[in-house]
């Protein structure tokens, strides 16, 4: 996307008009007062002038070449505009209009036809059924906003209008400035990654804000944010279920959606926020460039019990409150009171002044074990609020670290937190809220620098039994492997499986059980998807007799469920396990997921605590296909059964490498078949030398 498609030098609005509560008018109000330098064209066959400006009947009346034409009429009259747009032949288009797809297929079509319309003629278009765009080093506001804060060193895109209206509104209250401010409605041309390309390679923006309800290239939109040296900061909507469509499987519970996009997230290292107050919250802390180092906090309070909540919030968020060095103590020792705690959190007593603050601030901003200070004040008597503000505000301008005050409080501390603000000083008035964001910022800072990116190829193998997968791929259905063609491409990535046989003949099945007792017989997975719901899992058989009368049963119990005259039975060597371990995948996107044009986000894959209980306990952790081994190691370290696998009170440490072997052989798998939509594999038998996959489940689907 060429940048100067937000920066034309001419801008025609359609349905501008006298009614001062008319989009159109308010559009072309906001342009004029921005103080936009180019040409404006108002369009409508109504009037003569409007707001000081020559006005036109049509696009075609105007003489000039224009560069933009922003369309706010209603939506039924909107194609005829833009069969104007494209005999004048110009730049791009802005769609203010709604009631296009977002209101069912006849607007859909409609929206096709108009964006095919334009692709043809080379015309760029932002929306439909969007607020228009802030361009601020241009001065181009062409929106319908109530507000503008002005320019600034961060760019913010939104699928919402409406959410960028109240992160302006935020904004306007705390004169905090945007470069950019993008509205994308419907995306049915440009869409976030274009932007977010143009916004990366911009030296004058700092950071980026992002709101999107769905995305465009999952894939693309990882990799720009991987390579990004900018934060990027995040809000998506909550849990989706539509990825997990029809399949009979555990993994659509525990892989939704929901968790694709916050995997995604995680992977590219950005700042994820949890709600509008969060992520302009996060925004302000940005642009004060309040980021830490690292995760070691420094804590200074004037209360003993705030202190210690600071202390609970901070571990719970996954700081680090640090024990001082001894030179800092020895500083703390001498020019504090005797009675004051000059541990971390260091408490300076309920009456301390500013200089008392100044003094403990200072000191811990000097200790190399810090990389930011905490300082809390709660509103005593002889508290000093103003002026410690305004010593705080001092400290800042030659502070290497971030200072973070947390004045707790109403009326009391309603001076010191503007002269906070004013100096663009983080503040804050909860504790909880403070460590939250803290931990979020040193998150991003301390990961920055150990991103690594994974390119599929490097996992891809030619498939040994593409052919025979392609034929249960039905446009219409997810069908499941049968579990013979399942072992097989198992076999094929080296992964450990137990010997087995799927047969319908109990002599066979005898015969073969009987070099192997003790063993299990199942149903097969194109049978009962979950086994242990119907009956469909007889284990430990060790005799003869047992078997067949096991054997007969279960054919029986399946035929009941069925109707299968005639049911495969599944015979495998029963495995003995420590653990049982789960580990399945959702794809989010079609077939061509791997391939450069592919769309989506690709497989994302669960894992943790397994056996029947899986969804009960839901100690899962989730990566994003392709991740490397050490983000793996990682993330498995963040379940609740990895203290069992390193060996918990004096039990044996568990097969832990071969069990990240198997994730990683697992990638491979679903990159060489990217047909697999949906895996479940559960459980995987986890022994103190072993990673055994003893039930699997793989369906396949367009």
């Amino acid at each position: 996307m060429d940048i100067s498609i937000l920066n034309p030098k001419s801008i025609a609005i359609v349905g501008a008009s006298e009614q001062t509560e008319k989009i159109g008018s308010v559009l072309l109000r906001n342009l004029i007062d921005g103080g936009y330098n180019g040409k404006i064209y108002p369009i409508n066959p109504k009037y003569n002038e409007l707001q000081g400006r020559k006005t036109y009947a049509d696009i075609l009346s105007v003489e000039d070449p224009i560069d933009m034409v922003c369309i706010a009429i209603p939506h039924q009259f909107v194609e005829d505009i833009i069969d104007q747009c494209v005999t004048k032949a110009v730049k791009s288009v802005v769609i203010i209009s709604a009631g296009f797809k977002e209101t069912g297929e006849k607007g859909k079509e409609v929206e096709e036809r108009i964006k095919n319309k334009l692709k043809s003629a080379n015309i760029r278009l932002l929306g439909p059924n969007c607020l228009g765009y802030i361009n601020n080093k241009a001065k181009i506001n062409l929106t319908f906003a109530r507000e503008n804060p002005g320019n600034g060193n961060i760019a913010f895109i939104s699928q919402s209008g409406a959410f960028c209206t109240s992160i302006l509104d935020m904004a306007t209250e705390k004169k905090l400035g945007f470069s950019h401010v993008i509205s994308l409605g419907n995306k049915a041309d440009i869409f976030e990654n274009e932007l977010l390309t143009i916004f990366l390679n911009d030296t004058d923006i700092h950071a980026i804000a992002i709101y999107l309800e769905e995305f465009s290239d999952g894939k693309e939109f990882v990799t720009l944010c991987q390579k990004s040296k900018k934060p990027i900061l995040i809000i998506v909507p909550g849990s989706s279920e539509k990825s997990q469509k029809a399949i009979s499987s555990h993994t659509g519970s525990l892989a939704s959606s929901h968790d694709t996009i916050v995997a995604a997230i995680k992977k590219s290292n950005m700042i994820l926020a949890e709600n509008s107050e969060e992520l302009f919250k996060l925004i302000e802390l940005v642009h004060m460039e309040a980021i830490p180092k690292g995760k070691r906090i420094g804590i200074v309070t004037n209360a003993g019990g705030p202190g210690i909540i600071a202390v609970d919030k901070a571990e719970k968020e996954g700081l680090e409150v640090v024990d001082i060095g001894e030179k800092t103590k020895e500083k703390l020792l001498k020019d504090l009171p005797e009675e004051a705690n000059i541990t971390n959190p260091v408490d300076i007593l309920g009456d301390a002044k500013k200089e008392r603050y100044e003094i403990a601030i200072e000191t811990l901003l000097d200790d190399i074990n810090i990389d930011s200070v905490v300082v809390i004040l709660t509103p005593q008597l002889i508290t000093e609020i103003e002026e410690t503000a305004e010593t705080i505000a001092r400290l800042s301008l030659t502070a290497s670290k971030p200072i973070y005050s947390c004045f707790l409080g109403g009326k009391a501390i309603k001076a010191g937190v503007r002269i906070l603000g004013n100096n663009e000083n983080p503040y804050f008035n909860d504790i909880q809220e403070a460590m939250h964001l803290i931990s979020k910022l040193a998150d991003y800072e301390t990961k920055k620098l150990t991103a690594k990116i994974e390119y599929a190829e490097s996992y891809l193998k030619k498939p040994k039994y593409l052919r025979e997968v392609l034929e249960y791929i039905n446009s219409d259905r997810v069908e499941v492997l049968p579990d013979t063609l399942s072992i097989a491409i198992l076999n094929e990535f080296k992964i450990d499986t137990p010997k087995q046989l799927v047969t319908t003949s109990l002599e066979e099945g005898r015969d073969f059980a009987a070099l192997l007792f003790p063993v299990a017989i199942k149903a097969t997975a194109e049978d009962l998807a979950h086994k242990s719901d119907f009956k469909g899992l007889y284990l430990d058989i060790r005799t003869i007799t047992e078997f067949e009368e096991k054997f007969e049963e279960l054919k029986e119990n399946i035929t009941k469920k069925t109707g299968n005259p005639a049911p495969k039975i599944l015979i495998q060597e029963m495995i003995d396990a420590n653990l049982e371990f789960f580990v399945g995948a959702n794809r989010e996107g079609g077939i061509d997921i791997y391939e450069k044009e592919g769309l989506g986000f690709g497989h994302l894959i669960a894992f943790g605590k397994g056996g029947i209980f899986t969804e009960v306990y839901r100690d899962i952790k989730h990566i994003l296909v392709p991740e490397n081994r050490e983000r793996i190691e990682s993330i498995l370290s963040e379940t609740k059964v990895s203290k069992i696998i390193e060996g918990y009170r004096g039990k044996p440490k568990l097969a832990r490498e071969k069990l990240i072997d198997l994730i990683v052989k697992f990638q491979s798998l679903l990159i060489t078949y990217p047909q697999i939509i949906s895996m479940d594999i559960n459980p995987v038998m986890l022994t103190e030398d072993k990673a055994t996959v003893v039930d699997i489940k793989l369906y396949v689907s367009k």
